[in-house]
């Protein structure tokens, strides 16, 4: 009985301190598979600001067993997206990271078959002691019924063109921060998107309230 209570115990206390246990557990990478909890990724509280709300459609995130790319266990996330304008969703994690060793970051995101073709995934770091909202320049578009892998390149240091000498285009962008290298250690939130891609009058759908799943976020070195 004793030998229960304490791995019932220990299985617990990973269920609300699962983030730091996965960020710590090798050296080689950082990951987030939500096997012991949503491990401190949330909705934003300014996604829920009656400033933003035209915009962010996401409803509630919470961990789900229903799909997962890696183990058991997903963050499954509801969306109510109207189909008729660009709007987003979104899931962030807070946690200072030195990124200066490592070199991509990934992460699953699955969408069932009813949800639409125009919805896309997209990674953002919150970087700097200004907190610079930086993201990924080109979504990738979603497959209704599968798993999607969004993977980026990290700026890590700064890449010139041999041939112009000058910069190399970086793969993140950010109307208000300079290059992610000059930042890439004091990352302050990690976030995943998911965009509705509408553009009127060409380009619209019709409306998706529901579930999308988010898995196997990873920083590798």
């Amino acid at each position: 009985m004793m030998k229960k209570t304490i791995i019932l115990a220990l299985w617990a206390f990973l269920a609300f301190s699962g983030a730091s246990f996965c960020a710590e557990d090798n050296n080689d990478e950082i990951r987030f598979d939500f096997e012991y909890g949503t491990e401190g990724w949330e909705i934003p509280d300014w996604a829920f600001d009656l400033s933003k709300i035209e915009v962010y459609k996401g409803v509630s995130a919470e961990t789900s067993t229903e799909e997962a790319s890696v183990g058991n266990a997903s963050l499954k996330m509801i969306c109510d997206y109207p189909g008729d304008e660009w709007t987003a969703a979104i899931v962030e994690k807070a946690q200072d990271m030195d990124l200066r060793e490592y070199n991509t970051i990934s992460a699953d995101i699955f969408i069932p078959r009813s949800a639409p073709r125009l919805l896309e995934g997209r990674l953002i770091l919150t970087v700097g002691d200004g907190w610079l909202f930086t993201q990924m320049r080109e979504s990738v578009p979603l497959k209704p019924g599968k798993w999607t892998t969004v993977e980026a390149k990290l700026e890590n240091k700064l890449e010139i063109d041999p041939d112009t000498g000058e910069p190399k285009q970086s793969a993140w962008r950010g109307r208000k921060q300079k290059r992610l290298c000059y930042h890439i250690d004091k990352v302050k939130k990690v976030a995943v998107r998911v965009e509705y891609n509408a553009a009127p009058p060409s380009r619209t759908g019709s409306r998706y309230k529901g579930p999308v799943y988010i898995d196997n976020v990873v920083i590798k070195k």
